[in-house]
């Protein structure tokens, strides 16, 4: 009977993971960690139709190492003496539908959706943002989630991070060859037997005799384990690929795959300090985002309780949460300013002093935010917005002040300029006009107004007289004009759940 011949086409599809994403299909190798990004969906990263990503990608994979036909096109660039597609040990694709099919690998990718942002093309630009942000293979990872976890082991009392790769020496063969790095001085290399591995079989003794005619080789001269620093491993495979005979093609392979050597033994160790701080950035941000989630769980805890205009005061809180970046300021509501109970309707602190908003990002009218203390007090349409109600804002930023002082170590009085003080108010403040006369100034935007009173210039801003346009969507929110709020709930961008609920309880 004759022997049933292996398949290996199913056999590897168990060392791949894959997942799709919007329509694009991510890959990983467990064993090699290679990633990529499955032709169809790199194109539409790319903001391009799938023909032309195939018809390069073809063209590549014809001329392989010739490619005189892709010189009238700058891509030739990118793709000459490169690895494009991503595959196993075996040599075989990833399984998709049972079938193999053409993956990208991740540094081509991102090659080539560089190619495509600087010829303008806006997918391409974002896809180069989020690549750049975490590193292409990161960003494959997190779409796969694929989380690589540190391996570590001690040699004499030197913590290393460690990786261990499955590695094809020859057609018959496979060993697994181990990468190193020092956490905390970030050296790095491999080990000795590891480089007979990946120069093709190349004899150990002949691997040593060559290293050990360098300069201070090892990691740790006496360890037993011989890591070989990486800059004599790539000297090692530059060797036993190009210069000694017989030329190694897996050694050639090796050269190619490790350069630049060090940033590569850092990310298969996954040492990278720079990805430590972005992850502690990504972590102050969530601590943010949940800090704030917090507030608006007590926020709905209270909602019972609210009725009439206690209610719109609550939904004035909700939209200047939803308006002021959190990244950037604090938003505090009902914050109590003095030892009496006395609550002011809202206060934005900015996070970081002098911090200045991105240039894209657009604060409604007369919000401006240029302090780091900010407060505000609101009046809806059911309420007047009076001089009495200027003066309990004057009160509240007294008071305001008083208590940090209070907490200064010096017991200093912050300064003046760090405060800003705002009215908002649904209806235009007749009264208020006619008492303070020339203090009111109308300024350059419809609905905004200086009030100078008491060597303050506090900023007015009547809610009814903003103009409606996009940016102004939280004002328009809270006009009593029923137009202007449906204007505003028919954006493009959705409303957060619970500024929708207020609107549909009260629709």
């Amino acid at each position: 009977m004759p022997k049933t011949k292996p398949n290996l086409k199913i056999a590897s599809e168990t060392y791949w993971m894959h997942k799709n994403t919007a329509g694009i299909d991510f890959f990983l190798n467990k064993s090699t960690r290679k990633c990529g990004i499955h032709i169809r969906g790199l194109a539409k990263l790319c903001g391009v139709d799938e023909s032309t990503i195939r018809g390069v990608f073809r063209k590549s994979e014809k001329a392989r190492g010739d490619l005189r036909g892709l010189r009238e096109s700058e891509l030739y660039k990118i793709l000459k003496d490169r690895d494009i597609f991503l595959r196993d040990l075996r040599g075989l694709s990833p399984i998709l539908n049972g079938k193999e099919v053409k993956v990208i690998l991740a540094d081509v990718c991102f090659d080539v959706a560089h190619y495509y942002a600087r010829k303008g093309y806006k997918e391409a630009l974002d896809t180069i943002g989020k690549m750049g942000r975490f590193g292409t293979e990161q960003f494959i990872m997190i779409q796969v989630g694929f989380i690589p976890r540190p391996e570590s082991i001690m040699l004499d009392d030197i913590e290393y991070l460690i990786a261990k790769e499955l590695v094809q020496v020859n057609k018959s063969r496979q060993e697994e060859a181990r990468f190193f790095t020092n956490p905390i001085t970030g050296e790095c290399g491999i080990a000795l037997k590891s480089l007979g591995f990946l120069c093709g079989g190349v004899a150990i003794k002949h691997i040593q005799a060559f290293v050990e005619a360098q300069n201070e080789p090892y990691l740790q001269a006496d360890h037993p384990e011989q890591i070989v620093k990486a800059s004599v491993c790539y000297q090692v495979l530059q060797h036993f690929g190009y210069k000694h005979k017989p030329r190694k093609t897996v050694a050639q392979h090796w050269a190619k795959t490790l350069d630049p050597i060090t940033p590569t033994l850092h990310q298969k160790t996954n040492y990278q300090i720079p990805s430590v701080t972005k992850r502690e950035t990504q972590l102050e941000q969530q601590n943010i985002e949940l800090q704030a989630e917090v507030a608006r769980l007590k926020q709905l805890l209270k909602e019972e309780e609210t009725t009439g205009r206690k209610k719109l005061h609550r939904l004035m809180g909700q939209v200047l949460q939803w308006t002021v970046p959190q990244l950037f300021y604090e938003v505090r509501l009902e914050e109590d300013t003095s030892h009496i109970a006395q609550l002011l309707d809202g206060l934005i602190l900015k996070r970081l002093p002098q911090q200045q908003l991105p240039k894209n990002f657009t604060l409604p009218d007369g919000l401006t935010l240029d302090a780091d203390i900010n407060l505000l007090t609101y009046k809806s349409q059911h309420e007047s917005l009076t001089f009495w109600t200027i003066q309990e804002l004057i009160g509240h930023y007294v008071g305001y002040r008083k208590i940090l002082k209070a907490k200064h170590p010096k017991r200093t009085l912050p300064d003046a300029q760090q405060f800003a003080l705002y009215a908002v108010t649904t209806m235009f403040p007749q009264e208020l006009v006619k008492q303070v006369g020339t203090a009111w100034e109308a300024t350059d935007k419809a609905g905004v107004y200086h009030l100078l009173t008491a060597g303050l210039a506090i900023t007015v801003i009547v809610l009814n007289e903003i103009t409606t346009t996009q940016h102004n969507r939280p004002w328009n929110l809270l006009s009593s004009n029923q137009e202007v709020v449906n204007y505003a709930l028919n954006q493009d961008e959705p409303l957060p759940d619970d500024l929708l609920l207020y609107f549909k309880v009260n629709s």
